[in-house]
């Protein structure tokens, strides 16, 4: 979980940072499972192996993982079922999924804020339940942003500060750390509602994050694009609420349905650990167009 907007009192690491996934693929490139004493002397360029103990302490925060979870001989391909702890052993179909939509001032998490809320809760791989708030940002509305979306001061109207606005999700979503949160382009999300999570004094996000983006990518290497819009569109999902969190959120979410249903069939994913496991696997070389059409 972030290292920055954990929410106070938290006792669950930091999320590695994102530099760190150079080294840890160079690392991993071989293929091999890496003695953790090993791993911590490479991605910390110690003159001799710490000891296990001091190992499990340095590695854990860098892998997002508590350091009871560390073999003393590590996989890096079963991080993400570590990292998901219980819930990876799920079948897809009894895993809840959060899928969220945000929309924002803006591209910037230290200068932009939240401007709506959207979110679908998924239960045996149907829609049971919707969530919407718009959010008074407390600072000018760009304009570009309001030719995007269509959200200007009159359309706020006497929506709650964002204070309300994610004490509202939060209850909504729930807890649970077997609750998924999904997104398309997940980071960008991601970080948003955990920054404001921390900012309010409210839990850190528990559960593993799927992005659907990342998914389409490895069970899709055929497509050109890999936008909301070309998702929806080899899906035929149509999108009535585009740039609006509700209505793509809900554009996502059934995007997210057709993509589990073709990794069961395409790859065999039984589990949320399988899933993970894909999901951060390298993205497979787009086919070429003969191949997409069946030509010699």
């Amino acid at each position: 979980m972030p290292a920055a907007g954990s929410a106070a009192g938290s006792d669950r690491p930091a999320a590695p940072d994102r530099t760190w996934r150079r080294v840890l693929d160079r690392i991993g490139a071989a293929g091999r499972p890496l003695a953790l004493d090993e791993l911590a002397r490479e991605l910390f360029a110690l003159t001799d192996r710490p000891a296990l103990p001091l190992a499990r302490r340095l590695v854990a925060p860098v892998l997002g993982l508590r350091e009871e979870a560390l073999p003393a001989l590590l996989d890096l391909a079963t991080v993400p079922r570590l990292a998901a702890g219980a819930a990876a052993d799920l079948a897809l179909d009894r895993v809840e999924w959060i899928v969220v939509d945000l929309e924002t001032t803006g591209l910037s998490l230290e200068s932009c804020t939240i401007l709506e809320i959207g979110a679908v809760r998924i239960a045996g791989f149907r829609i049971i339940e919707r969530f919407q708030t718009l959010v008074d940002p407390g600072q000018p509305i760009p304009a570009r942003i309001t030719a995007l979306t269509g959200i200007d001061r009159d359309v706020i109207g006497e929506a709650p500060r964002l204070d309300g606005a994610i004490r509202a999700f939060s209850r909504w979503a729930g807890a649970s750390a077997a609750s998924v949160f999904v997104a398309h382009n997940a980071s960008f999300d991601e970080r948003f509602v955990r920054r404001a999570l921390a900012t309010h004094g409210l839990p850190d996000w528990a559960g593993p994050v799927v992005c659907t983006r990342k998914l389409a990518r490895r069970l899709l290497p055929e497509l050109r694009r890999y936008g909301l819009d070309s998702l929806c569109a080899q899906f035929g999902i149509a999108n009535v609420a585009r740039h609006r969190a509700l209505g793509d959120a809900e554009a996502t979410a059934r995007a997210l349905v057709e993509l589990l249903v073709l990794g069961q069939a395409d790859r065999g994913l039984g589990t949320l650990g399988d899933l993970l496991a894909l999901q951060e696997a390298p993205a497979s070389a787009r086919r070429s167009r003969a191949a997409k059409v069946g030509r010699p």
